[in-house]
């Protein structure tokens, strides 16, 4: 899935941990390693950013987050960590 850059909702540092604090210990596990994957793909200089799609593409998208790799402005990388 390409994100759009309007998606990216805040700039993270430190892997996920009370985003997903209310899911089940396996799903937050995944979600934390995918966040550690990526991660391990960014080049010195590269922001990692969290990102939503906006509700008014819902219907046609269903909602999705993730994490992406911001490289002098573009998005360069992304993974979807949870959909509905």
């Amino acid at each position: 899935m390409k994100i759009p850059s309007e998606w990216l909702t805040q700039r993270v540092e430190n892997r996920p941990i009370s985003a997903h604090r209310d899911l089940p210990p396996m799903p937050a596990l995944r979600i934390r390693r995918e966040w550690e994957k990526l991660k391990a793909q960014a080049a010195e200089g590269d922001e990692l950013w969290a990102f939503a799609n906006p509700s008014n593409t819902w219907k046609k998208l269903g909602k999705h987050t993730g994490y992406a790799i911001v490289r002098k402005g573009k998005i360069v990388q992304s993974v979807v960590v949870t959909s509905d």
